[in-house]
């Protein structure tokens, strides 16, 4: 081990290095403070040294000030002795208390500097044993922290390092995520540790298809990530790469491998966005995109690929933005009720429908097909539903003279609700009205769901007087059966039956068939759309029943539908 030995005194500095040697030290003898300084700021100088406190220029003391302060990590690479000729407490406090890891005071004893020597080696050997483990134990903590302990791909952590890293670099990366199709079913069957090995597998087959250069990561449970360079610029271009990429990771998990006995396959969806250089975009953004496009790919059934659309995504939030409107809507009583009248063929208005209108402050009247199927798919249909039937209760009760009925729309998640009968009949009574004047419409896709609970429902409702009708008939896929079965009142034809009558042969047949279906089991009937007179004529010669359409009337305001017809 190299000894630096600072002294002024060369005599002093001879008899150091004379003892040192025996002790089997290599000394480097220095006289002065700055070349003391000099050779233990080196990187590969000597580790323990001998200064002596009083040289001129920078002392021994200064020395170890130097060193302390300019390297926080000092105490664990350097043990410093300061040489005095002091004895006095006060100064060897001073000089512990400046840094020095110990002292000599002139004239040393041999013995006394070999055991002082020989403790600092012992203390140094100590620190780079406890250094290397502390080093270790940092590689093996790096290891776990952007490694996946599972498969042992890169982390979560380590993908949003290389997206960062790939964002700084010129051209076109892409960023894929890779879902395993339900991966849960596989751990169900066969248990955690198998699942385990799958998703070891999984993360091999990614790697095989896409080559050992590139980027693979397991970025959740059964989510996977990839990073791959892309060439060129075109839009297409890069799509057409994206694509061929993807097929070949289809086609490795397309092929059975062994889980226990069973042979199985797995499927996998893929979300990909393309990753720019550039500081308008992050990490998270990226990520965002490849999971909206992931998402859409579950949606459609899984085991595809799609590229992230802005366009499809900006529809999205459009969506999201308008079902936060709508819900402000219903809060603020935006939604009314407008009526379009069911009448016979020479035009006398005998029912109606009421239909949920959108009047929105700024955007004016906002189409149903617009905000229905958002309110269907967010719930927001409950609240729509109970408004629609509240507001035409209190409309029968203020036309009780007039006689008519009200047909309602219900939507599947109303009468799927354990307390649809309930609100119906405390909606009735708290109004007054009179529920031999309703008539609930409920579609064929409703008849199909949970039969047995339906038409408890649907006969409770009709014990307190409500009719049932049923809303385009024949575009649904309930069978003829359950109408024998239901208190059923009502059929009605599908706009899309009359649209083309009376010159479509098939919706001719069609129509015949529902108004026969109608005219054996005692149904009335509605048809719906009617926009013409060849219709109306077409549909008169065939049976007896209402028309609705805009032939008679379009939906406008109670107010004003009342003051026409009724």
């Amino acid at each position: 081990m190299k000894l630096l030995i600072a002294d002024d005194d060369k005599i002093s500095a001879i008899l150091l290095r004379k003892h040192a040697s025996a002790c089997g030290f290599e000394p480097i003898i220095v006289h002065n403070g700055e070349e003391a300084y000099g050779q233990l700021s080196r990187e590969d100088g000597p580790r323990i040294a001998i200064l002596d406190w009083m040289m001129p220029g920078i002392t021994g003391v200064d020395i170890v000030q130097k060193i302390r302060a300019g390297k926080k990590d000092d105490k664990a690479s350097h043990y410093l002795i300061v040489l005095t000729a002091r004895s006095e407490k006060e100064d060897i406090v001073a000089a512990l208390n400046a840094g020095a890891d110990d002292y000599i005071v002139k004239p040393f004893d041999p013995g006394e500097l070999k055991a002082r020597l020989e403790a600092g080696k012992r203390i140094l050997t100590l620190t780079d044993h406890l250094t290397k483990a502390l080093d270790k134990a940092k590689r093996l903590s790096d290891f776990i922290a952007h490694f996946d302990q599972t498969t042992g791909l890169p982390n979560y952590l380590s993908l949003l390092e290389r997206i960062e890293s790939v964002q700084a670099s010129p051209g076109f990366h892409a960023l894929f995520l890779i879902n395993l199709d339900n991966f849960k079913i596989i751990n169900q069957i066969y248990g955690i540790g198998n699942g385990d090995l799958v998703l070891n597998y999984a993360g091999a087959l990614i790697k095989q298809a896409l080559g050992d250069n590139v980027f693979v990561s397991r970025a959740t449970a059964d989510e996977y990530a990839a990073i791959l360079p892309l060439d060129g610029q075109d839009a297409d271009v890069l799509n057409n790469q994206i694509l061929a990429r993807a097929d070949k990771i289809h086609e490795v998990f397309s092929r059975p491998f062994a889980v226990e006995d069973d042979l199985i396959t797995m499927t996998v969806s893929i979300g990909v966005s393309i990753i720019t250089e550039g500081i308008e975009n992050n990490s998270d953004e990226f990520l965002r995109r490849a999971d909206f496009a992931l998402k859409r790919a579950k949606t459609a059934g899984g085991n595809r690929t799609e590229i992230h659309d802005f366009k499809a995504e900006q529809e999205l939030q459009q969506r999201y933005k308008l079902e936060r409107e709508l819900k402000a809507a219903i809060e603020q009583e935006e939604i009314k009720m407008f009526l379009q009248p069911q009448c016979t063929k020479d035009g006398k208005a005998v029912a109606v429908e009421a239909l949920a209108r959108w009047i929105h402050p700024e955007k004016g009247l906002v189409s149903p097909g617009i905000f229905i199927p958002i309110a269907e798919q967010s719930d927001l249909i409950m609240a729509i539903g109970e408004s629609m039937l509240e507001q035409a209760c209190r409309l029968l009760v203020d036309t009780e003279d007039l006689g008519f009925s009200v047909s309602i729309n219900v939507s599947p998640k109303q009468f799927q609700d354990p307390n649809y009968v309930d609100f119906v009949r405390s909606m009735i009574s708290k109004t007054g009205a009179d529920a031999s004047r309703i008539i609930l419409e409920v579609t064929e896709g409703l008849l199909i769901q949970d039969v047995d609970s339906i038409i408890g429902k649907m006969k409770l409702l009709a014990e307190c007087g409500i009719n049932f009708s049923v809303d385009d008939f024949g575009t649904g896929y309930s069978s003829l059966i359950y109408l024998k079965r239901l208190p059923i009142k009502e059929l009605k034809i599908d706009r899309a039956f009359v649209k083309d009558l009376p010159h479509d042969k098939n919706d001719r047949a069609i129509v015949e068939s529902i108004i026969a279906i109608a005219r054996h089991m005692g149904f009335k009937l509605v048809a719906e759309g009617v926009e013409t007179d060849e219709q109306v004529r077409f549909l008169a010669s065939r049976g007896d029943m209402l028309y609705q359409g805009y032939y008679f009337a379009k939906p406008a305001p109670a107010r004003e539908i009342l003051k026409k017809y009724f």
